[in-house]
């Protein structure tokens, strides 16, 4: 343990033999870094992470930034500068860590305190899952993950999903301490025998690189090939071109529209999006998605909009009530906000209406879309938890689009029986709200509209009359629902 006498200055001495000021505690988010961290010399920064039971490869890990913080970790009661810590790292730098291999299911309090002062300093407590799974953390494109660090033998886990046309896939380790190994994989979890790029050079610069990736989600493993601590991790690809007209009918189909902002724009889509409508029952629903819904490769199927399994059309919930591997008629703005009656047009308003395997429907219920989850067996690449559901990256942008039409479409000015359906900014949403709106512009953005999705906009024309203006021009989602988001 350091001995703080050993200070030059009689001020200094007394600063640190003063004690210091009790601080509100910030609750850790496992492998999410704490950064810009910064003290004077002798102040206090304290922390807590709490521990599942199952946990193992327990690490903390301070890293970057100028001056010396050190690093105290306690089980279970507040961490000091003394000996009764369950681990104190003190070297003369920022390089600070404290690793458990098997720790004991609790709250571990976390103390960084500056035995000289200190600077942009990054702090990140991780473990991995009970079972032998780490969890995964959501990067955002071109978003740095800075501070990350873990125990010799252990694994990080993250994702990025790439949308179609994107290219120059980059992912990229940098700075840091230790060895930290870089594996990714499409579509599945790398791991020490299973990768499309395994870098293996020596240091944390790494590079993975895929001139033109697949549209699906990039998994990314770094390997504690020795203990590493503050490692960045950036993943970044060339978005494909959005915003421009899709159909070669929207000058004059949308002539009241365009070149206009705000409530005059919205008030103008919402009128164009209800030219045509000619309502359908909701029985004549099956028939609809039958067509709008037909698997180009087979026309004997239709595809599944959640688990993109290809299946039969007559292998239905109509003719199988019972069998939750059946297709029913999900409802992506879910009727219970809204719309619960089949009289209301948008109960049967096929724009947003798809074939879903029913035991993943009743999965997915009426949860608002966001981020993040459990994964579902049924449905790889699928998400859910409590209150939210996230589809699987390649119709993302789909379910964006047919969210922000149902928003114009029905603003509860005509005639359909439905009120003024809005987007929210939070999940958990009931009544005539549905969420998360930042999410949804994030989903459209990341997937561009694609030739399946105007193919089968195409189609709804067809049998329902009217269009949505988001698939027709992509860029009005950015004018009407972006506003706020990142």
């Amino acid at each position: 343990m350091r001995l703080w006498a050993w200070m030059g200055t009689l001020a200094a001495v007394s600063a640190l033999s003063a004690a210091p000021a009790v601080q509100a505690q910030t609750a850790l988010t496992k492998g999410v870094a704490v950064t810009s961290l910064a003290g004077a010399v002798g102040t206090t920064r304290d922390f807590t992470l709490v521990v599942p039971s199952g946990a193992t490869q327990l690490s903390f890990a301070l890293s970057g930034g100028s001056g010396d913080a050190d690093l105290y970790v306690r089980r279970g009661a507040q961490a000091t500068s003394s000996s009764s810590n369950d681990c104190a790292s003190e070297s003369a730098t920022n390089a600070e860590t404290c690793s458990f291999a098997s720790p004991t299911a609790a709250t571990y309090y976390v103390r960084v305190q500056a035995y000289r002062a200190y600077s942009g300093v990054s702090l990140v407590g991780n473990y991995t899952a009970g079972g032998g799974t780490p969890a995964t953390v959501t990067l955002q494109p071109g978003v740095p993950v800075s501070g990350q660090g873990a125990v010799a033998g252990a694994w990080l886990r993250f994702r990025l999903d790439v949308p179609s046309g994107a290219t120059n896939l980059t992912v990229r380790t940098s700075g840091g301490t230790g060895a930290a190994d870089l594996y990714v994989r499409a579509g599945a979890e790398p791991s020490a025998s299973a990768f499309d790029c395994r870098p293996l050079v020596v240091g944390n610069e790494e590079t993975c690189t895929f001139a033109q990736p697949q549209a699906t989600s990039y998994y990314i493993g770094l390997y504690g090939y020795q203990a590493f601590a503050g490692v960045t991790l950036t993943a970044s690809f060339t978005q494909p071109p959005t915003g421009g007209a899709t159909w070669p009918g929207f000058d004059a189909y949308y002539v009241n529209a365009i070149g206009k902002t705000g409530v005059a724009l919205r008030s103008a889509l919402n009128t164009a999006a209800a030219h045509g409508h000619v309502r359908m029952s909701y029985s004549a629903v099956w028939d609809a998605l039958k067509y709008t819904d037909e698997d180009p490769a087979n026309t004997a199927n239709v595809i599944l909009i959640y688990t993109g399994r290809s299946q039969a059309k007559t292998y239905n919930a109509s003719t199988n009530s019972s069998d939750p591997d059946a297709w029913n008629r999900e409802h992506v703005w879910a009727k219970s906000h809204g719309f619960p009656d089949e009289g209301q047009w948008a109960h049967t308003d096929i724009h947003h209406l798809r074939p879903a395997d029913v035991s993943v429907n009743s999965t997915r219920g009426n949860k608002d879309f966001d981020w993040g989850g459990s994964p579902i067996a049924e449905a790889p690449g699928n998400l859910t938890d409590a209150d939210s559901f996230e589809p699987r990256a390649a119709v993302k942008g789909d379910v964006a689009r047919m969210m922000f039409y149902m928003a114009i479409r029905y603003e509860g000015n005509d005639a359909t029986g439905v009120g003024n359906l809005e987007l929210a900014d939070n999940v958990g949403t009931s009544g005539n709200l549905f969420g998360k709106r930042c999410t949804l512009v994030a989903w459209h953005r990341a997937d561009p509209v694609s030739a399946d999705e105007i193919r089968r906009h195409g189609r709804i024309v067809e049998r329902q009359g009217n269009r949505n203006p988001f698939v027709d021009y992509p860029a009005w989602a950015e004018e009407l629902f972006a506003s706020g988001c990142p």
